[in-house]
């Protein structure tokens, strides 16, 4: 495995206050080295079925991965960051997690320029 390339992992808190009211949603992110990798057709065939679209699935160590749902990653320095939803996080040996993530809709990643410097 390459850890070579670079993402930004996002995690979106939903909470509540003492009065049962929702407060705002805060994000904590985090740059880690992932490991980039395609889609297989098994696994893009059987979440077409699910009426999901796999886009790319990245490898991230579990050491860094703590349930985020976001996942933000440039191609190149130059790119403009895209999201990625993680629709589906699982490890075999429990060393490394496999995120099969998801284009996230547009506006999620609408301001994000420059979030990854």
């Amino acid at each position: 495995m390459l850890w070579r390339d670079v993402a930004t992992l996002v995690k979106v808190v939903k909470e509540t206050d003492d009065d049962g009211y929702k407060t705002p949603q805060t994000e904590t992110r985090r740059e880690v080295f992932v490991d980039v990798r395609s889609v297989k057709r098994s696994e893009f065939y059987a979440a077409k079925q699910a009426g999901t679209e796999i886009a790319l699935v990245f490898l991230v160590r579990a050491a860094d991965y703590d349930g985020e749902t976001l996942v933000e990653y440039r191609k190149t320095e130059t790119d403009e960051p895209t999201a990625y939803r993680v629709v589906r996080a699982y490890t075999k040996a429990e060393e490394v997690f496999e995120l099969n993530c998801a284009l996230e809709a547009a506006p999620r990643s609408v301001g994000r320029k420059g979030s990854m410097k």
